[in-house]
């Protein structure tokens, strides 16, 4: 019986240790959704479904998306900046930064969350004049396509 019980544990670790970026992201978004100077969207299951249908652009967009979140903060005080940063250094800390490219009137960050051949998470937060922006995507993304994206700057000209 106890070894059934570890066994238990290990899993139910894992398990919780493996969703950790996505919980921490779903708690930093709900924290903020409601401050002020703040503009949050997130697309639901049945939207994201609604607009795979529309198009085959949107198909190849939305296709291998599970979780689309974007959350922006404008006007931000030095001390709410600041408290922002620390949160999405927090929730990226078992991510892989792939850009982080800090220049003084712009800071872009790009980090991912890999599992196997693919990448689960995408983490996107641009930093300028006291805005911030965040862009959360979760799904099964293929490596080469993200790597595209970030040649051709694509991630750090996201104007959203």
């Amino acid at each position: 019986m106890k070894t059934i019980i570890k066994i238990f544990l290990l899993v139910l670790s894992i398990g919780l240790f493996s969703c950790s970026g996505s919980a921490k992201f779903n708690q930093f978004y709900n924290q903020h959704k409601n401050d002020n100077n703040v503009s949050s969207f997130q697309v639901p299951g049945y939207l994201r479904s609604l607009l795979k249908n529309v198009s085959p652009e949107l198909n190849n967009v939305f296709k291998n998306v599970k979780d689309f979140k974007t959350i922006s903060f404008t006007n931000c005080s030095p001390a709410q900046s600041q408290q922002i940063t620390e949160g999405i250094n927090n929730i990226t800390q078992n991510y892989t930064d792939v850009i982080r490219n800090n220049k003084e009137e712009k800071k872009t960050l790009v980090s991912v969350k890999e599992k196997g051949d693919f990448i689960k998470e995408v983490l996107i937060h641009t930093n300028s004049n006291n805005n911030h922006k965040i862009i959360f995507l979760k799904g099964n993304f293929d490596p080469d396509r993200i790597k595209e994206l970030i040649d051709g700057h694509e991630f750090e000209e996201l104007d959203f």
